[in-house]
């Protein structure tokens, strides 16, 4: 057994320090004027619930705007594996329906579209990725570590979706048209998609309004061999599926340009017909699982999600700016049927509200600010048996929190935020008899909670900044899975209130010039009731600690060429005796491989761009048992994007794996050793593939 005792703080001290050097580097480049260099422009992100300019942030945040997801759509329209590709500390994708084992710096995470989540809170889907097509958003901002600032879980992060704004001018139009197929197999993998909008603004009132389609047939390897459409266990896949999705957005700003009212609606469905299932490789064998002809599902497995929400904003009000928020939620995710189990489909109706007033006042003779507010959320989750009986219960979740942050500047050196955020969860649980065939009594848990924040940044030079902080998180544990599998029953036959609390720590610098920007970040986070799950797919309560770190770099001497990357590495361990020794890798499900990723971008010419972006995943070998602990193999992925402005319009051509690699996903390596009773999750990655796309604003 390998010694761990005080391996974890020594090794982010150590981190810190590096991190520190790696960093001075770039933050201190020069412009060259002969070059035609241009300054980075400010950005500014409002996942902080107001908006913040990159300087001022006390957190990692990293944000992928609209130009950036539109260009990485044309590799692929998935966003987990876009996000997997572009975010630190985010682990990489496996084209399926499911986001189920990508983490956030090794935790779970939570989305929001426009401010409303998407997660199912009371019966864990993974499917939050997959709620809006990548054409209605316009842009991402994921805060990379825990917080409290939306609460209601984000244990490792939050990925906030913002959706499309309306363009200048009282009529705009958008219009694309794309196919793509594999060069091993180019029968029966095409994949076809199109959107159109119209947005614009005329006097006080503004307007958006967008329509996407997608539809793919299979998915080949490399090797030209066709894919099963399920590639992670009957988490649900992305091939021979249908994607439709509406989006619109109504604005009105009245009050002399203070006051602002706007509503937003969206209904997006991702249904999957497949004509092939699974026939189980040995991955010990290295054999992978294969597609073979037939369907075991009772019903098309997809999603279906109707998200609503109203926003009024008023800038002046007694002295403070207000942010209310009204929303309505309703999700149905239809899973793949398991061979010898149940067909089963979740779904979630939610509403809530979000208040967020900004007050500024004076505070000792210096300008501070205080963000306060209250949320509110209510949540119905059942998961009915499709083709058998029902072994969920019906579960109700009704939730209030309050919130408070201070932010006070410390001379003109530095600012300071400190906040409290007090939440009460109470949830009813129905009586149900289990997949065990024992009958559950109907209950009640009831959960209060108190989360702090502490975080600074401090100004070393106009450039170069310097930042910290201390968050926590709090979310409920996946309590219909625990009742289905009868582990949330003690001795006394009473349910079990036992929930997840996670600190956060992160310590990391930051710099810019006119042409170039980097940063590193080292992170710990720590929770006494982590989860993971065992061999037979059961949650495991047990302490755990997990460390890293994480540097990005972008440098763009000209307006013709530029080049980055970003470096992601962290461990974990797990407490599986109690009695602080730490004596276990966390899985590999949870803590992904060192994750590197580089780009170049030149312009020949003004009407043509191109981009090679490569990532390469390590490997990993977690000392362990249970799901998720298989050795991991590293690979590399190339991709290509080139754009050519035609002046009427825009013609895309990518190439997806452009060496063709052959190669395993990190979570279908990891996972690759299923029980014997369910699919195996051991299959490739798609191999090359060539997509062609017209695109123009008229």
């Amino acid at each position: 057994m390998k010694d761990r005792e005080g391996g974890a703080p020594a090794r982010l001290a150590a981190l810190v320090l590096a991190g520190t050097a790696v960093a001075a580097g770039p933050a201190g480049a020069q412009t060259n004027p002969d070059e035609g260099g241009t300054e980075l422009e400010p950005v500014v992100v409002s996942t902080t619930r107001v908006d913040t300019p990159v300087s001022d942030l006390t957190r990692s945040v990293t944000r992928i705007d609209r130009e950036q997801l539109q260009q990485q759509s044309r590799l692929e329209r998935n966003l987990g594996d876009i996000l997997g590709s572009q975010v630190p500390g985010m682990a990489t994708g496996f084209q399926g329906l499911s986001n189920f084992s990508q983490t956030l710096r090794g935790r779970n995470f939570q989305t929001l579209l426009d401010g409303v989540p998407q997660n199912a809170p009371l019966r864990a889907t993974s499917r939050h990725l997959n709620t809006a097509s990548v054409e209605t958003i316009e842009r991402v901002e994921v805060i990379r570590g825990g917080t409290a600032v939306y609460g209601f879980g984000a244990t490792g992060g939050l990925v906030n979706l913002i959706t499309r704004r309306p363009e200048k001018g009282a009529f705009n139009a958008n219009s694309s048209a794309g196919i793509s197929f594999s060069t091993q197999h180019p029968d029966d993998s095409f994949q076809y998609t199109t959107s159109h909008g119209i947005s614009g603004r005329s006097g006080q009132v503004d307007y958006v309004l967008q329509g996407n389609f997608a539809k793919r047939e299979s998915f080949f390897d490399a090797d030209g061999d066709r894919i099963p459409p399920d590639p992670f266990a009957n988490q649900g896949g992305l091939a021979e599926s249908d994607e439709y999705d509406i989006f619109g957005k109504l604005g009105y700003t009245f009050g002399g340009g203070e006051q602002r009212i706007e509503l937003m609606a969206n209904r997006f469905e991702l249904k999957q017909s497949p004509d092939f299932t699974f026939a189980n490789g040995d991955p010990a064998e290295n054999e992978e699982a294969e597609a073979v002809p037939g369907s075991i599902n009772t019903v098309d497995p997809g999603n279906e999600i109707t998200t609503i929400a109203t926003t009024y904003t008023n800038d002046e009000i007694l002295g403070s700016s207000l942010k209310a928020k009204v929303y309505y939620n309703d999700t149905s995710f239809i899973f793949p049927k398991f061979p010898g189990f149940t067909q089963t489909k979740v779904e979630s109706e939610k509403f809530g509200s979000r208040t967020t007033v900004e007050t500024p006042f004076a505070l000792a003779g210096v300008d501070a600010t205080a963000v306060w507010g209250v949320d509110f959320l209510y949540d119905e989750t059942t998961q009915p048996g499709i083709d058998g009986p029902t072994t969920v219960p019906e579960m109700e979740q009704a939730s209030v929190a309050a919130f408070g942050e201070l932010e006070v500047p410390v001379g003109s050196w530095g600012r300071i935020r400190a906040g409290l955020r007090q939440e009460h969860i109470g949830v009813d649980i129905a009586s149900v008899t289990n997949r065990l065939g024992r009958d559950i009594d109907a209950g009640d848990l009831t959960f209060n909670e108190t989360l702090v924040n502490v975080s600074g940044v401090a100004f070393v030079s106009r450039r170069v900044e310097v930042f910290g902080s201390f968050s926590q998180g709090f979310a409920v544990n996946d309590i219909g899975r625990l009742v289905q599998n009868n582990q949330t029953i003690d001795g006394a036959g009473e349910l079990s209130d036992e929930a997840e609390k996670v600190d956060n720590f992160e310590l990391g610098v930051r710099g810019r010039t006119r042409t170039a920007e980097a940063s590193v970040a080292a992170f710990y986070s720590s929770s006494d009731n982590g989860r993971t799950f065992d061999q037979d797919l059961n949650l495991v309560t047990q302490p755990e600690r997990i460390w890293g770190v994480e540097a990005t770099a972008d440098y763009d001497p000209t307006r013709r060429w530029g080049v980055g990357g970003t470096v992601t590495w962290l461990e974990g361990e797990v407490d599986t005796d109690d009695d602080d020794s730490f004596e276990s890798d966390l899985p590999t499900t949870r803590i992904p491989p060192l994750k590197l990723t580089a780009h170049a971008e030149y312009s020949p010419v003004r009407w043509w761009d191109m981009r090679l972006q490569g990532l390469f995943s390590g490997d990993r070998t977690s000392d362990g048992t249970g799901f998720g602990h298989g050795p991991v193999n590293d690979f590399t992925v190339l991709n290509l994007v080139s754009a050519f402005d035609t002046g009427f319009g825009q013609i895309d051509v990518a190439v997806s794996n452009l060496l063709n690699n052959d190669f395993f996903p990190v979570s279908s390596q990891a996972s690759g050793r299923a029980p014997s009773n369910r699919p195996s999750t051991f299959t490739k990655a798609p191999g090359r593939r060539v997509s062609l796309t017209y695109s123009v604003e008229w």
